[in-house]
């Protein structure tokens, strides 16, 4: 009977840790003696089958098998650290006999053997160790890769089909295997490689043909799809054919079509009625990645692609588990060439793991994370080594990063980035009724995505569209800021920012390029929120030739979609803004939420002035406090619509309070006296009242609506 023995070479952690990164030791007893033509294959993997490493007899690139008498000495190697739980070793011998060994890590760093067997052909066991790893740099990526849970079962079931069609190919012709793929994706990193990692192990033949679906259709361009007949015309010098030619040999081409929310609106149905005469009915493979709501319209405006995409070739990116997130970590820290000490190592997994599991970061992806480190880490540690190197500390660990390196605020905070968002909207001055319908919104949106996480039904009909009418200064952009991380904390938004745009961005002086600055905002905006500052403009019921109209229906093709991963928000003066709702019948019922921004109160502004000032160290005195308080309120008594409320505030503390005290210190001789560079006094006050008075700081004047371009 075969026996193993494993043990974890020391790394440098103290005894009570958890969680380490040494290499494994492994001694393989065998029942009979080592002859020379024995070749052995072993792959270590986590029970989420994710491979950690691996180890082929007479192999120059992967870890060497040495031989002794009846037994096999070999190291594996950890690529990120070695997580308390259970993991299972392959053993797979030249002529395809599997032995199965499960493993269980205890805290204490000590691997047990729970159990052995031998493993049928056609197992997973066997695939695992076989045929997936024909293309072993691809399988150890894609099996490492987090939320491919289903992408790993696929490949998994489509390496068992084709070890059948390899045999059945001694007797009957091979089945024709369906190949092509919906792949719905959180993170713009975790689908950059899917397509090759999906490709190679399922062992699609062909040469691979990645398709940017957003550079398809260039109005700038005298034939505006040029690159689309251009791929095509690439396609038929290699085979006359994608369709009829390609019926009877699989696998000839494989297509991945990326950004396909280029194919919904109004040039995409012009490209994808092109795919549909190439491709569908042939052998040839398509891959499609896009968001989960971009997969779903995809289906929704074109019924007929679902019979080219059977159920079980419709994958998605799954929530990262705990473990999966604390090994991301580990891979995006290597990808930055950082190291950590097992100190660090320790504090980091404990932190994670801690976050996770309060819900702080069970919602990132690959990005986040991504961020986070090249953000956070990357710099902490630059400014850490730095510093070592300054006070003559510089050791032979400087190229570790330390636990102080770490900082745990980002990922382990009191707060979740909902609560966070939450309290910053309620810290704003005034909005009273705005705040209070805006935390039920939230409340109902986060309801709704704990719903979701627990597998209840949930028909939420996520579109959240909103309008926000009020006079400029009011905190309209503000709080679309708050808005989008809101989303984002609850998973509604992919990332969560602010793109702001207005008629001058969008509308193009001529023919086609309106759709072109509209395809790029709407691709920025993918994931964010959508901010159309001054939004009537484009709406001129006097003048059929002006452009916005084009802005506009680019818009309500969004506006229409049920998940689009966007916050449109359209927001400017309320009578202005109501007639742009009559512009299109279906336009109002397409924002669910109106928010009213009144006008700030003279009690308000003051205190956003006072707020402004305190948080940049100036004090008032009681004299100038007073004069502050009576000057706003004769200059609201007195201000117009056109008044900027809060924006007018941060003027005249800036531009008005602070450089009329500069003048005065300066004109003074010239003290260390702390106090005279932080107290605020009636004079300055009084300058700046003089100079900024109601009129002064005033949006322009609004423009005539849907003005020809």
């Amino acid at each position: 009977m075969t026996r193993i023995f494993m043990n974890m070479l020391p790394d440098g952690s103290k005894q009570d840790d958890v969680y380490r990164a040494g290499d494994v030791s492994v001694v393989v007893n065998l029942d009979r003696s080592l002859r020379v033509a024995d070749s052995y294959s072993f792959f270590l993997y986590t029970s989420k089958l994710a491979l950690m490493d691996m180890a082929v007899t007479g192999s120059e690139t992967d870890n060497p098998v040495e031989r002794f008498g009846r037994s096999l000495r070999l190291t594996l190697r950890c690529r990120g650290v070695w997580l308390p739980g259970d993991y299972f070793l392959l053993m797979r011998s030249g002529g395809d006999r599997v032995q199965r060994f499960d493993l269980q890590l205890a805290p204490d760093g000590i691997f047990r053997i729970t159990g052995q067997r031998l493993c049928a052909s056609f197992s997973a066991e066997d695939m695992l160790s076989g045929r997936l790893c024909h293309q072993r740099a691809v399988w150890l990526r894609l099996s490492n890769r987090p939320g491919a849970r289903q992408l790993k079962a696929w490949a998994m079931r489509r390496a068992m089909e084709n070890e059948l069609n390899t045999r059945r190919e001694e007797r009957v012709e091979a089945m024709t295997l369906c190949s092509n793929l919906l792949v719905s994706c959180r993170s713009e990193l975790w689908r950059s490689f899917v397509a090759v990692e999906l490709k190679h192990t399922a062992q699609m033949s062909g040469d691979l043909t990645t398709v940017d679906c957003a550079t398809l259709f260039d109005p700038t361009r005298p034939d505006a799809y040029e690159r689309l007949h251009a791929l095509f015309s690439e396609a038929d010098d290699r085979d006359t054919s994608l369709f009829d030619r390609a019926m009877h040999q699989p696998g000839r081409q494989v297509y991945a079509f990326y950004h396909i929310g280029a194919l919904l609106d109004a040039s995409g149905k012009n490209i994808m009625s092109a795919v549909m005469r190439q491709w569908p009915g042939g052998a040839h493979t398509a891959i499609f990645m896009g968001t989960q709501q971009e997969v779903d319209e995809l289906l929704n405006q074109y019924p007929s692609l679902k019979s080219c995409f059977p159920p079980e070739n419709r994958l998605a990116e799954e929530p990262y588990t705990r473990d999966e997130m604390v090994q991301l970590f580990f891979s995006e820290a290597g990808k930055a060439r950082l190291m950590l000490s097992a100190e660090a190592r320790e504090h980091v997994c404990r932190m994670l793991t801690d976050a996770y599991d309060r819900g702080l970061i069970a919602h990132w992806t690959m990005d986040d994370m991504h961020q986070y480190v090249r953000a956070q880490l990357l710099p902490a540690y630059l400014n850490g080594a730095l510093q070592r190197v300054h006070d003559a500390t510089l050791t032979d660990d400087l190229h570790l990063t330390t636990a102080a390196d770490i900082d745990a605020a980002p990922m382990a905070g009191q707060r979740s980035g909902f609560d966070e968002a939450m309290e910053q909207l309620n810290a704003m001055v005034g909005l009273s009724g705005l705040k209070e319908s805006l935390a039920t919104l939230a409340s109902r949106m986060r309801f709704y995505a704990e719903r979701r996480q627990m597998g209840l039904r949930t028909h939420d009909g996520t579109t959240f569209h909103a309008l926000f009418t009020g006079n400029p200064g009011t905190g309209k952009t503000t709080v679309a800021r708050l808005l989008g991380r809101v989303y984002h904390s609850l998973g509604l938004l992919s990332k969560g920012e602010v793109v702001c745009v207005d008629r001058q961005r969008m509308i193009g002086q001529f023919i086609g390029e309106t759709e072109q600055n509209m395809k790029a905002i709407l691709q920025e905006a993918r994931g964010n929120v959508l901010f159309v500052d001054e939004a009537y403009t484009l709406y001129n019921p006097g003048d059929e030739r002006d452009y916005g109209r084009h802005a506009l229906e680019a818009l309500l093709d969004v506006l229409a979609r049920p998940n689009p991963d966007m916050l449109i928000i359209f927001a400017g003066y309320e009578r202005e803004m109501n007639q742009l709702m009559q512009a299109n019948p279906g336009l109002r019922g397409r924002f669910p939420y109106l928010f009213r921004f009144p006008d700030y109160t003279a009690e308000e502004l003051t205190l956003i002035a006072c707020r402004l000032l305190k948080d940049e160290d100036y004090e008032f005195t009681d004299g100038a406090r007073q004069l502050l308080e009576q000057g706003i309120g004769e200059m609201v008594a007195r201000r117009t619509d056109r008044f900027a409320n809060a924006r007018w505030a941060s003027q005249l503390v800036h531009n008005g309070i602070v450089p009329a005290m500069a003048d005065r210190v300066e004109r003074q001789p010239h003290t260390l006296q702390r106090s005279s560079y932080q107290q605020v006094e009636e004079a300055d006050v009084a300058e700046a009242l003089s100079r900024f008075n109601s009129k002064t700081i005033e949006i322009r004047q609004r423009r005539t609506i849907g003005f020809c371009a």
